[in-house]
């Protein structure tokens, strides 16, 4: 079985490829997919391994730019891979809309073309909004995305929803917030100020 992982070097991609390599062992090919943005970002201790180890394979690239041949002989794609944080989001509204949608949408295009049998789309719940009541959602409840990363999101699961894939068997997952310990968080850099004389 091979199972390509984009985004593997975000914060959940290093927990999710972990929880593959444990579940299937060796008897799985996990590749991982990732532009190396937050590869620096490590939350590991120094005598700890990097979270990459638990790949097969790790390619480095735009997921706006992946060579069809990576797909190629791939059982299925988990597609994390995307533009996140809110704010980035919001300022940088047409990148994000490139990356988290269109991307996605050609990413699964190009799976099913390669003959992939599954693509799961990592989603959000933030598609709902803010919800003030404190209940859970279900898919049947009333969206409301405030954010261009929310907006993105649900446009990615509109389109993959309404277009025929052929054999491939595409699954939508709205993620909570994620939370918790990662080898990998995002850390601010403070930037440092140099006095001249």
């Amino acid at each position: 079985m091979r199972i390509i992982v984009t985004g593997n070097l975000g914060y959940i991609g290093p927990v999710l490829v972990r929880h593959l390599r444990n579940r299937l062992g060796r008897t799985a090919e996990l590749v991982g997919i990732d532009t190396g943005l937050f590869a620096h970002c490590l939350t590991i201790r120094p005598n700890e391994s990097l979270p990459e180890v638990a790949l097969d394979v790790q390619h480095w690239c735009d997921v706006r730019d992946v060579p069809d041949e990576l797909l190629r002989g791939a059982d299925a794609v988990v597609h994390l891979a995307a533009i996140s944080n809110d704010p980035m989001g919001n300022r940088f509204e047409a990148i994000t809309d490139a990356v988290n949608h269109r991307a996605s949408v050609d990413m699964a295009r190009a799976a099913a073309a390669a003959g992939v049998k599954t693509f799961v789309f990592a989603s959000s719940c933030s598609v709902y909004g803010f919800a003030a009541d404190g209940r859970a959602r279900t898919e049947t409840d009333t969206l409301n995305p405030l954010t261009a990363y929310a907006r993105s999101k649900i446009a990615t699961e509109e389109t993959l929803r309404q277009t025929d894939f052929g054999g491939l068997a595409v699954r939508c997952l709205r993620f909570a917030t994620a939370c918790g310990m990662s080898p990998r968080l995002r850390q601010a850099v403070a930037k440092r100020r140099h006095r001249t004389a």
